[in-house]
C-alpha cells in the first residue's frame, strides 16, 4: 500500500474519492478519525483490496466471495501473497460526502445560499457565495480532480462561465499549475488550497489555520475599493445580511452624521456620502432632504416646514444616493399609509 498522506490528499488519490475504510484508513494517516464523518458507504462492495500481508506485494488483491461469510483476497502478481479472508464490511466502498464538506465549508467560511449546486463541470460544485459587505458577492466553488491537465480544464470553464471573480477551493495546490493560478489571479479570482489553511476538528468540523480576511487579502484588495484619503466619498462597509431597518443615521451637525449599520459604523460628511455640489462645494438638495427628514424622525408630509413638490424628484435622487452607498437591496423609503408622505424605512434623528 501506498504510504500514508492526509485527508486533503487523499481526496486527490482515488477517482471518484471512493475506496474501501483501508485504504481510508492509510492514506488518511491521523486525520482518518476525523476523516471518517466526511465518508459515507456508495452502496457497492469493492472487487480489489489491497494487500495487507507484512512486506507483501503491495499490489492489489482481487476479491473472491464464496458467500457472504467467505470473502477471500487472492493475490495475482508474480509474488503470489498468500490468500488472506476479509469480512463484508472490508470491502464496503466508502466515498466522499461532498453535501457534508460542502455544509462544513459554508459553515466555515460564512457563505451565504449553501446548497452545493452541482455544475455541469466534473467534480465540480458552487458550495455557496461569499460575500464580505452588502453588494459584494462571489460565488465559491469546490472542485476535486486527480489530474493537473483535469484542473486546468475546470479553470478554463469556470473562468468562462463566470463573468464576476470567484473562489475556487481545491484539496491541495498539488494539482494546479502557476498557469492556472495566474489565469485566475488575471481575472481577478483566487484558488485556495484547503490542505494550507483547514483542518478537521470532530464531528464534521472545520477549523481554519488563519483568519479569512488573511487568507482572501488579495483578492478582497483587488475586488473592494480602496478607502479614499482625499474626503471624496467613501466606501461604506455595510454587513451582507443587512437591511434598510438596520441602518440608524443621527446629524451631529447641517454637514455631518452619525451611523451605525448593525455592528459597524461611523461618522461621515455629506461629500463622503456623495451629496456635494461640484458647482459650490456645498451640500445637494439630497443631503437638505435628508436632513429634513431627520427633523422629523423619518417622515416627510405635507405639514413638513420643508414640503415641496420639488422633493418627488429629490426624494428619488435621495434614495438612489443612500442605495448607492449602502449597496441594500430594497427601496429605503416608502409610502406613509394614507398615502400622502414618505416614510424613511431606516432610523434618522436629528440628534
Amino acid at each position: 500500500m501506498k504510504r500514508p498522506k492526509d485527508f486533503w490528499r487523499t481526496l486527490e488519490a482515488f477517482p471518484g474519492a471512493a475506496a474501501v475504510s483501508i485504504e481510508w484508513k492509510v492514506r488518511c494517516g491521523v486525520d482518518y478519525g476525523a476523516a471518517q464523518s466526511f465518508l459515507r458507504p456508495n452502496g457497492k462492495l469493492a472487487l480489489s483490496y489491497p494487500c495487507t500481508i507484512p512486506r507483501g506485494c503491495g499490489c492489489q488483491h482481487d476479491v473472491i466471495t464464496h458467500a457472504t461469510d467467505d470473502i477471500v483476497a487472492v493475490c495475482r502478481c508474480e509474488r503470489g501473497c498468500e490468500t488472506f479472508p476479509l469480512q463484508q464490511s472490508d470491502v464496503v466502498i466508502y466515498e466522499l460526502d461532498r453535501p457534508a464538506l460542502g455544509a462544513a465549508l459554508v459553515n466555515l467560511l460564512g457563505l451565504f445560499n449553501g446548497t452545493d449546486t452541482e455544475t455541469d463541470l466534473h467534480g465540480t460544485t458552487c458550495i455557496g457565495v461569499y460575500s464580505p459587505y452588502a453588494g459584494y458577492r462571489f460565488p465559491v466553488y469546490l472542485t476535486i480532480q486527480i489530474e493537473p491537465s483535469d484542473f486546468n480544464e475546470i479553470v478554463d470553464g469556470l473562468l468562462v462561465r463566470n463573468n464576476t471573480p470567484f473562489v475556487l477551493l481545491a484539496p491541495t495546490r498539488d494539482l494546479c499549475t502557476a498557469k492556472a493560478e495566474k489565469l485566475l489571479i488575471d481575472k481577478g479570482s483566487v484558488f485556495v488550497p484547503l490542505s494550507e489553511n483547514v483542518i478537521l476538528g470532530d464531528k464534521r468540523e472545520l477549523r481554519l489555520l488563519r483568519p479569512l480576511d488573511e487568507i482572501l487579502a488579495q483578492f478582497l484588495a483587488t475586488n473592494l475599493p480602496s478607502p479614499k484619503e482625499d474626503g471624496s466619498k467613501v466606501f461604506f462597509p455595510t454587513p451582507p445580511d443587512a437591511t434598510w431597518r438596520d441602518v440608524s443615521i443621527k446629524f451631529i451637525d447641517g454637514h455631518t452624521v452619525s451611523i451605525t449599520v448593525k455592528s459597524v459604523g461611523g461618522v461621515y460628511n455629506y461629500i463622503q456620502m456623495g451629496m456635494v455640489d461640484r458647482r459650490n462645494s456645498g451640500p445637494t438638495q439630497q443631503w437638505k432632504l435628508l436632513r429634513a427628514f431627520s427633523e422629523r424622525c423619518g417622515n416627510m408630509t405635507w405639514d413638513h416646514p420643508a414640503a415641496d413638490l420639488g422633493n418627488i424628484k429629490r426624494r428619488e435622487r435621495l434614495a438612489a444616493k443612500l442605495s448607492a452607498f449602502f449597496r441594500i437591496e430594497g427601496e429605503p423609503f416608502r409610502l406613509t399609509h394614507d398615502r400622502k408622505g414618505w416614510q424613511a424605512r431606516f432610523s434618522i434623528s436629528p440628534r
